[in-house]
């Protein structure tokens, strides 16, 4: 891509102008607050709908009075000729050059936006990492937090999709911990371990049982006392044994159902209780992404008063100059920029505030939710013994009604008298079977109810182990996707940065700054780490020159990696170089401009001299151009 005009109309400190840019090298030369700047801006907001400057308005590129600026470009791009024109209220107009004239291609907002960028692949990230150098920029760069840079770096690399996709493993695997935390929990619960199964015994115990029943009929059969009265006896205890157990379940079975009409009353709370969760999903991962919202304008609030700071302290300063440029200091101003930004912050501040209530909020939902989740838990415990219990119970009263309608249908019958040969132990005997036959009964009773918990404490450690299972299985995947990914993520990393680390020192050398051993952009996410002559370099202790052509440097093998536009476009870039500095970036323009068109803004007469053969376009103060 050639950019071979600028067009700005009500844009900046420009009220129509319309500039030729050539091929090489175009110098923009004029004192400060003259306009250089703005025609930088003017070109990154054409190409990207974007100021230069972050988080600026797009109101503010508006030329005061203006209800709208608009700034525009005309280029060739693979042979063809286009003009691409913007406004600060969104629109976006293409041309191209057809039959010696200019036939609109498209024109509109957000659908206008997405075909540009579909047609010539340029992006916000991609032109403002390896295209544009705006003042200051390097200082922000180095400044930025590991994190900020990462998120560049990934928008770089188009890995957007893949990093989404990682982040919804990390949080599958942290559900799953939590979930195996909670089940671990729950089965340190049961200790199943000291209950003992009295299958054994209940079967020996039936077999004795039967064996005493069997002797008893035996004797009553052979007692001349005996009648119908001791029948109707024993029907008349098995009854009131039956009707006891039946009214004991019947009250655990009205225990249950405390506050529910039935069992299917209960399954439709359940499926109220599984609905408004299933609604409510989302509600954790919402909330932790209004943390992250608050952790950002919490970060950026204590940014905005940094620079205040700064601020104020310069206007304070006794000697009238800045101390780093030796520029007059404009009082009104920085004055302004202070406005301003405690304006920002004041935004910010209230944003902040908005979504910390808006997180107290998320939080009592996250909390009533896992309430509901313990409601539908003990409901569908209550469930499970209800489905035991009713045909325990319905047992019961049928053995109930077999032994009553046997009672009702009873009719005294005279038993014939025999011989016995001493009837007074016989009586005695059957005492003492009938005492022993109660007692192995209540006994029966008894262990079938403690073999009913255990069975039921068994079917629930089952449970919570198959489930355990599941849920190890679970986080085990996504620990291995989420590895994949990561890999995958490194990979790509690993393929991209590795030419721009090589293209990097060839620069380095080619600009003979300094003698490079190696150059590592991974570990720190862009951030270059140099070592030179064998030894760990901090850029932080670079001179400012050094850091700036390293940063110029930087841009240039990342572009060459990433595929540049075909242009750069520098604002300032010998801001605070002394003589010799300015001459090596002097060299480093030209050496570009051999394979790329530049465009470079100044106000310092040695770079228009060493400039010369440039294509020069003046600025005056005004805001106008010749």
């Amino acid at each position: 891509m050639l950019l071979e005009r600028i067009f700005l109309k009500s844009f900046g400190c420009f009220k129509r102008e319309d500039l030729e840019l050539k091929d090489g090298i175009n110098l923009i030369f004029g004192p400060n607050f003259s306009g250089k700047s703005t025609l930088v801006n003017a070109i990154f907001f054409t190409l990207t709908g974007k100021p230069i400057v972050p988080k600026v308005p797009l109101a503010a590129m508006t030329q005061s009075g203006a209800l709208s600026g608009t700034a525009g470009i005309e280029f060739t791009d693979q042979g063809k000729s286009y003009q691409l024109f913007r406004s600060t209220h969104g629109e976006i107009q293409l041309r191209h050059q057809q039959n010696g004239g200019w036939q609109i291609l498209f024109t509109g907002k957000r659908s206008a936006d997405e075909e540009l960028r579909k047609m010539f692949q340029l992006t916000y990230h991609h032109l403002s990492a390896t295209a544009f150098l705006r003042e200051g920029e390097i200082f922000e760069f180095l400044s930025r937090q590991p994190a900020d840079r990462r998120e560049i770096l990934y928008a770089l690399l188009g890995i957007d999709r893949l990093i989404e996709v990682r982040q919804r493993f990390i949080e599958g695997r942290r559900i799953s911990k939590r979930e195996e935390t909670r089940i671990q929990q729950h089965q340190r619960s049961l200790r199943v371990t000291t209950l003992k199964s009295h299958r054994e015994e209940i079967q020996r115990i039936e077999e004795e049982l039967k064996q005493l029943e069997e002797e008893h009929e035996r004797l009553s059969s052979r007692s001349p006392d005996s009648s119908d009265a001791t029948l109707i006896a024993e029907l008349t205890q098995s009854r009131s044994r039956l009707q006891q157990q039946i009214d004991t379940s019947t009250e655990e079975r009205n225990s249950l159902l405390s506050g529910f009409t039935d069992a299917s009353h209960i399954r439709k709370t359940i499926e109220t209780i599984e609905s408004a969760m299933t609604d409510a999903q989302g509600l954790e991962a919402q909330r932790e992404e209004i943390i992250q919202k608050v952790g950002s304008l919490t970060s950026q609030i204590e940014v905005l008063t940094t620079a205040c700071e700064t601020l104020r302290q310069l206007i304070d300063t006794t000697q009238g100059h800045c101390p780093t440029c030796h520029q007059p200091v404009q009082r009104e101003v920085i004055a302004q920029l202070i406005d301003e930004k405690e304006a920002e912050k004041t935004k910010y501040q209230e944003e902040l505030a908005a979504q910390k209530k808006q997180l107290d909020q998320h939080t009592a939902n996250v909390n009533a939710l896992r309430e509901l989740n313990q409601r539908r838990q003990l409901l569908s415990s209550k469930i499970e013994r209800l489905e035991r219990l009713e045909p325990q119970l319905a047992e019961l009263q049928r053995e109930f009604n077999t032994v009553n309608e046997r009672l009702n249908a009873l009719q005294p019958t005279d038993v014939p008298q025999t011989n016995i040969d001493d009837p007074a132990q016989s009586v005695e005997r059957r005492r003492q079977l009938k005492f022993r036959i109660d007692n192995l009964r209540r006994r029966i009773v008894k262990l079938n109810s403690e073999e009913a918990v255990l069975s039921h404490k068994l079917e629930e450690v089952q449970r919570v182990r198959e489930e355990a299972n599941r849920i190890l299985r679970t986080r085990l995947c996504s620990e291995l996707a989420c590895e994949g990914v990561e890999k995958t993520i490194q990979a790509l990393q690993h393929q991209i940065l590795q030419p721009v680390e090589e293209e990097l020192q060839r620069w380095l050398k080619r600009m003979n700054l300094f003698e490079v051993s190696s150059v590592d952009l991974k570990s720190q996410h862009l951030l270059p780490s140099l070592k030179i002559s064998g030894v760990d370099r901090s850029l932080m202790l670079l001179s400012g020159s050094e850091k700036i052509i390293l940063y110029l440097c930087f841009k240039v093998a990342l572009s060459k990696a990433l595929g540049n536009p075909g242009f750069f476009v520098f604002d300032d870039p010998t801001l605070h170089l002394d003589l010799e500095r300015k001459d090596l970036m002097v060299g480093f323009i030209h050496k570009l401009a051999e394979e790329y068109q530049v465009i470079v803004t100044s106000n310092d007469p040695d770079v228009r001299e060493g400039l010369s053969g440039a294509h020069l376009i003046e600025t005056k103060c005004e805001g106008g151009s010749q």
